[in-house]
Formats: structure tokens, sequence, C-alpha cells
């Protein structure tokens, strides 16, 4: 019986030495399994959360559609003449007596492509007949607004410059001389209303 006792007794000093290194390591089983659970769902919805956004946020390189176009001053055209057509950046560069803009070359009506017409000096949408000045305001037809532009920042060659700044206002040139001009066809302006 001694022994029972003696080895109930340094079962029961076993089991006491074995609770005081559980609570001086503050953490059973169970807990240490429930924190490994719960890091590893806060870490895979972290790395699904960076994922998402990654995914959702545009990353265009210059040159691309909904990224940056830099043009010279050799791709402005001369005031009141045939704009210039930009088909990787759906735009139509166009200079004139008002100034400059980029105008996005998608009808506002219902996303044909309105092409330029020499003979009317305007552009004229093919699918429904809708038609814009040079500088993109609407003249008649079912649009409900002028055709849109992007933002741009024109550089001079005397180190000034003037942007848009989310203005569809044509910047006025006034003789200088362009060294480039930067569109950013990621940020469009919305075109003037009827009668605006």
């Amino acid at each position: 019986m001694a022994t029972a006792a003696s080895s109930k007794g340094a079962l029961v000093e076993r089991t006491a030495t074995q609770q005081v290194v559980v609570d001086v390591a503050g953490i059973n089983r169970r807990e240490f399994l429930y924190y490994i659970w719960g890091a590893s769902i806060v870490m895979l919805l972290g790395e699904s959360a960076v994922g998402l956004i990654w995914y959702l946020l545009p990353r265009f390189k210059e040159g691309e559609f909904g990224g940056e176009f830099v043009f010279g001053s050799d791709a402005i055209p001369e005031v009141d003449a045939k704009p210039t057509r930009v088909p990787e950046g759906r735009m139509w560069l166009s200079n004139s007596s008002e100034g400059f803009v980029a105008l996005y070359a998608v009808c506002t009506h219902l996303g044909c492509l309105p092409g330029w017409s020499d003979n009317n000096h305007r552009f004229e949408c093919p699918c429904h007949g809708s038609k814009y000045r040079i500088a993109g305001e609407w003249i008649e037809g079912p649009a409900p607004r002028g055709l849109d532009a992007y933002e741009f920042t024109i550089f001079f060659t005397d180190g000034s410059q003037a942007s848009s700044n989310g203005s569809r206002d044509p910047i006025q040139l006034n003789g200088r001389t362009i060294e480039r001009v930067v569109v950013n066809s990621g940020k469009r302006i919305l075109g003037p209303p009827h009668g605006a």
C-alpha cells in the first residue's frame, strides 16, 4: 500500500509538476491549437485580401489604354486641321481655335466609334447619326452630351506647363511651342450636356 501510495503520491506530484509547468507556460494543448487555428485563418484572410486588392487595382503601362500616352509636338495637329486619331488610346487629339483637347473616341450615345468627316469638318457617329464639333461639343443626334475627354498635361519648350486638371475645357496654346503632351487615358472627363 505504501508503494501504491508512494506511486500515487508520485503521480500526484507528477501531475502537480505538470500542472505547474502548464501554469508557468500559461497555455494548454486546446488553447494552443485554438490560437494556431485562429492565426491560420487570419493569415488566409490577409493573403486573400492582398490578392484581391492586387487584382482589382489597375496597373497600366505607358502607351497602353488606361495608362499614360506621351506625344511629341509632331503628333499635335495644326489649329482647325483634321484631328489625330490614336487607336491604341481610343482617342482623338484635337487642336481647334478654342484650344487643344484629347477626346475619348467613343460616342456618348451607345458606344459606337465616331469618325472625322473632312467634308463637314466634324465628328460623325456612323451608328445613329450623332454629330460633334472639332472640340467635341454636341451638335445634333441622340447622344446625351458632347464627347468625353481625357485629362492631359502640355509641357512647353519654355519650361512652363498647362494641365486640364479635371476640366473638359480646351487649353489655349497661345503660340507657345509644345515639347510634349502627356494624356492620361485612365481619367476621363464627361462631355458637356446639350446647350452647355
